[in-house]
Protein backbone atom coordinates (compact mmCIF):
# COMPACT_ATOMS: atom_id res chain seq x y z
CA UNK A 1 0.00 0.00 0.00
CA UNK A 2 1.37 3.16 -0.92
CA UNK A 3 1.46 5.92 2.07
CA UNK A 4 1.29 9.55 1.55
CA UNK A 5 4.84 9.92 2.36
CA UNK A 6 5.64 7.44 -0.42
CA UNK A 7 3.70 9.34 -2.93
CA UNK A 8 5.03 12.94 -2.20
CA UNK A 9 8.90 10.73 -2.18
CA UNK A 10 7.60 9.53 -5.96
CA UNK A 11 6.26 12.81 -6.66
CA UNK A 12 9.82 14.48 -6.33
CA UNK A 13 11.49 12.01 -7.81
CA UNK A 14 9.50 12.27 -10.65
CA UNK A 15 10.13 16.24 -10.63
CA UNK A 16 14.23 15.47 -10.18
CA UNK A 17 13.86 12.78 -13.35
CA UNK A 18 11.93 14.98 -15.48
CA UNK A 19 14.30 17.79 -14.88
CA UNK A 20 17.26 15.80 -15.39
CA UNK A 21 15.82 14.73 -19.10
CA UNK A 22 15.27 18.04 -20.06
CA UNK A 23 18.68 18.95 -19.56
CA UNK A 24 19.76 15.35 -21.11
CA UNK A 25 17.88 16.74 -24.18
CA UNK A 26 19.82 20.13 -24.82
CA UNK A 27 22.95 18.57 -23.40
CA UNK A 28 22.67 15.88 -26.26
CA UNK A 29 21.76 18.44 -28.98
CA UNK A 30 24.95 20.82 -28.10
CA UNK A 31 27.38 17.54 -28.62
CA UNK A 32 25.29 16.77 -31.68
CA UNK A 33 25.07 20.15 -33.67
CA UNK A 34 28.21 22.49 -32.03
CA UNK A 35 30.63 18.99 -31.50
CA UNK A 36 31.05 20.50 -27.71
CA UNK A 37 32.12 18.29 -24.78
CA UNK A 38 29.18 18.89 -22.30
CA UNK A 39 28.17 17.13 -19.22
CA UNK A 40 25.21 17.64 -16.69
CA UNK A 41 23.48 16.54 -13.52
CA UNK A 42 20.78 17.16 -11.17
CA UNK A 43 21.38 16.16 -7.66
CA UNK A 44 20.67 17.21 -4.64
CA UNK A 45 23.70 19.01 -1.84
CA UNK A 46 24.01 20.24 1.62
CA UNK A 47 25.01 23.87 2.24
CA UNK A 48 25.77 23.78 5.86
CA UNK A 49 22.35 22.41 7.03
CA UNK A 50 20.20 23.03 4.25
CA UNK A 51 19.48 20.80 1.30
CA UNK A 52 19.09 22.10 -2.08
CA UNK A 53 18.71 21.41 -5.42
CA UNK A 54 21.56 22.01 -7.80
CA UNK A 55 21.14 21.58 -11.28
CA UNK A 56 24.16 22.61 -13.79
CA UNK A 57 25.18 21.98 -17.88
CA UNK A 58 28.98 22.58 -18.68
CA UNK A 59 29.93 22.95 -22.27
CA UNK A 60 33.48 23.26 -23.52
CA UNK A 61 34.26 26.03 -25.88
CA UNK A 62 37.72 25.33 -25.46
CA UNK A 63 39.88 23.94 -22.73
CA UNK A 64 39.99 27.40 -20.67
CA UNK A 65 36.47 28.57 -22.04
CA UNK A 66 33.87 26.31 -20.35
CA UNK A 67 30.21 28.07 -20.21
CA UNK A 68 28.52 26.68 -16.96
CA UNK A 69 24.38 27.00 -16.94
CA UNK A 70 23.68 26.56 -12.70
CA UNK A 71 20.14 27.00 -11.30
CA UNK A 72 19.74 26.41 -7.30
CA UNK A 73 16.50 25.91 -5.66
CA UNK A 74 16.66 26.17 -2.38
CA UNK A 75 13.91 26.02 0.74
CA UNK A 76 13.86 29.72 1.65
CA UNK A 77 11.84 31.72 4.44
CA UNK A 78 9.36 28.62 4.36
CA UNK A 79 9.24 29.25 0.74
CA UNK A 80 11.70 28.18 -1.80
CA UNK A 81 13.58 30.14 -3.64
CA UNK A 82 14.85 29.53 -7.74
CA UNK A 83 17.66 31.07 -8.79
CA UNK A 84 19.68 30.49 -12.55
CA UNK A 85 22.23 32.15 -14.71
CA UNK A 86 24.75 30.91 -17.19
CA UNK A 87 28.59 31.93 -16.25
CA UNK A 88 32.05 31.81 -18.08
CA UNK A 89 34.32 29.24 -16.22
CA UNK A 90 32.44 29.35 -12.99
CA UNK A 91 32.78 32.92 -12.11
CA UNK A 92 31.65 35.21 -14.75
CA UNK A 93 27.51 35.47 -15.09
CA UNK A 94 26.99 36.22 -18.44
CA UNK A 95 23.24 35.62 -18.38
CA UNK A 96 20.88 35.64 -15.43
CA UNK A 97 17.02 34.88 -15.07
CA UNK A 98 15.94 36.57 -12.37
CA UNK A 99 15.41 35.45 -9.11
CA UNK A 100 12.07 33.93 -8.09
CA UNK A 101 10.10 32.79 -4.92
CA UNK A 102 7.65 29.82 -5.13
CA UNK A 103 5.17 29.78 -1.96
CA UNK A 104 5.52 25.54 -2.07
CA UNK A 105 7.06 22.91 -3.86
CA UNK A 106 4.53 22.28 -6.23
CA UNK A 107 4.69 25.92 -7.30
CA UNK A 108 8.42 24.95 -7.90
CA UNK A 109 7.54 21.53 -10.26
CA UNK A 110 5.40 23.56 -11.92
CA UNK A 111 7.94 26.66 -12.82
CA UNK A 112 11.19 25.03 -13.39
CA UNK A 113 10.52 23.72 -16.55
CA UNK A 114 10.00 27.15 -18.16
CA UNK A 115 12.48 28.76 -15.81
CA UNK A 116 15.19 25.93 -16.83
CA UNK A 117 14.26 26.49 -20.57
CA UNK A 118 15.03 30.50 -20.39
CA UNK A 119 18.14 29.61 -19.21
CA UNK A 120 19.49 26.88 -21.37
CA UNK A 121 18.31 29.36 -24.24
CA UNK A 122 19.79 32.28 -22.76
CA UNK A 123 23.29 30.68 -22.37
CA UNK A 124 23.02 28.81 -25.90
CA UNK A 125 23.11 32.65 -27.24
CA UNK A 126 25.95 33.49 -25.48
CA UNK A 127 27.58 30.10 -26.90
CA UNK A 128 26.50 31.09 -30.02
CA UNK A 129 28.02 34.38 -29.93
CA UNK A 130 31.15 32.93 -28.62
CA UNK A 131 31.74 30.30 -31.41
CA UNK A 132 30.90 32.87 -34.07
CA UNK A 133 33.75 35.10 -32.46
CA UNK A 134 36.09 32.05 -32.13
CA UNK A 135 35.98 30.96 -35.68
CA UNK A 136 36.63 34.66 -37.01
CA UNK A 137 39.73 35.04 -34.97
CA UNK A 138 40.87 30.98 -36.38
CA UNK A 139 40.86 32.80 -40.20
Amino acid sequence: MMTHEDQIALTTLAFLAKTSGQLDVFRDRLKQTRQLSASSFVECRYYGDDVYICICLEAALRENQVLTWWMDITPHDQQWLIEASALWNGRDAVAKIPSQVAPDFKAVQDSVPEILEQLLQAGAAVLDKAMARAASADK
